[in-house]
């Protein structure tokens, strides 16, 4: 089941935020794990490597951060986190 919160956040997707210092770009909404995931744009911070199965490290990867999407006290409410994404909007 989809709240309204998180159908008002799929309108969002595509769009580049600031966030903690970093460029980023909102690329999913998780409703059954209640989040965002952001990903930060390159030259915000070193990509990660990435491994295969074999824990050898094969390519970049853009690293990515998940924040809650409700808050913890009042399920109807936005997470402090995200409202502090978006008071930084670029």
């Amino acid at each position: 089941m989809t709240s309204p919160l998180h159908r008002n956040l799929r309108k969002l997707i595509g769009r580049r935020y600031r966030y903690l210092s970093d460029n980023c770009i909102l690329i999913d909404i998780l409703g059954d794990e209640d989040c965002v995931v952001l990903q930060r744009l390159p030259g915000s911070t070193s990509e990660p490597l990435q491994t295969d199965q074999y824990g050898m490290a094969r390519r970049h990867v853009p690293d990515t951060l998940t924040l809650p999407i409700s808050s913890a006290d009042d399920p109807d409410t936005y997470s402090e986190e995200l409202l502090l994404l978006f008071n930084q909007d670029d």
